[in-house]
């Protein structure tokens, strides 16, 4: 490329001559191999026994009360934590046990009904207590409007640290688990994966997870949204969940044998 002289109709501008390159400079390269690569896909599930961890060590983590609670209410209810720390009380009825994900908050845009199970229902209830002077179910403390959405991983990001990043936590480390580093968002795939274990189908899972149809033409034509399915999924699942965090011995029927 030869710089060429001033343009005397724009003085001011400086005119180059480009030439014609027979191959991109880029060619060659692929996304997945010279630019990062695509992002690994995350499979930490906690298991019964990090589940009894966590319980045990969340009082030395230092965290406020409505932050254990988060811990709980999504590992229970498999939502997004963003979609937890948005929401509203008006959209919440603990009598009745649900809570109405509007589309505006959920990643999907799709609107989503969750049944609370009894053991979600009884968190919801004292973060109420905690927070219910507010229209948000996590309010901010120095503005207007719900906390930040990455509060909670933050959090509990910190606790995972040798070194705290800032001053928020003195309490490091506390919050390491046998299996390695987890988030919040680990919580939401353990919950649906102890669904899994309790014999719940996968397309109830995928209802209750608020996933879209990968297949369109499922989505055009499935519309049943299997209500009482996903209903005793989550009924299953906060029974289970206060089996092992308040250690409740297991309900075992005994099946007779025919003759």
């Amino acid at each position: 490329i030869r710089r060429q002289p001033r343009s005397t109709l724009f003085p001011y501008t400086t005119l180059f001559r480009s030439d014609i390159i027979e191959k991109s400079p880029l060619f060659g390269l692929s996304k997945e191999k010279d630019a990062g690569g695509i992002q690994p896909e995350r499979e930490r599930v906690l298991s019964v026994d990090e589940i009894k961890q966590l319980r045990d060590q969340l009082p030395a983590a230092k965290m406020e009360r409505t932050s254990e609670l988060a811990i709980w209410i999504q590992l229970s209810t498999i939502v997004r934590i963003g979609e937890l720390l948005q929401a509203r009380w008006e959209h919440i009825d603990v009598n009745a046990g649900t809570w109405t994900i509007p589309a505006g908050n959920a990643k999907n845009a799709k609107t989503h009904t969750v049944f609370l199970s009894e053991f979600a229902a009884r968190h919801f209830a004292e973060l109420r207590s905690l927070t219910g002077w507010s229209e948000w179910v996590y309010p901010a403390t120095r503005k207007d409007g719900h906390v930040c959405p990455k509060s909670i991983t933050r959090q509990v990001d910190d606790r995972q640290r040798d070194n705290a990043l800032t001053k928020r936590s003195q309490a490091t480390g506390t919050l390491l688990l046998p299996g390695g580093k987890w988030t919040p968002h680990d919580l939401r795939r353990t919950g649906a994966t102890m669904m899994g274990d309790l014999g719940t189908l996968s397309e109830v899972i995928e209802k209750c997870l608020n996933h879209t149809e990968a297949n369109k033409m499922k989505r055009v034509y499935q519309r049943h949204e299997l209500q009482a399915e996903r209903r005793e999924a989550w009924r299953r699942l906060g029974e289970r969940l206060d089996e092992v965090i308040n250690d409740k011995s297991r309900k075992v029927i005994p099946i007779r044998r025919a003759g």
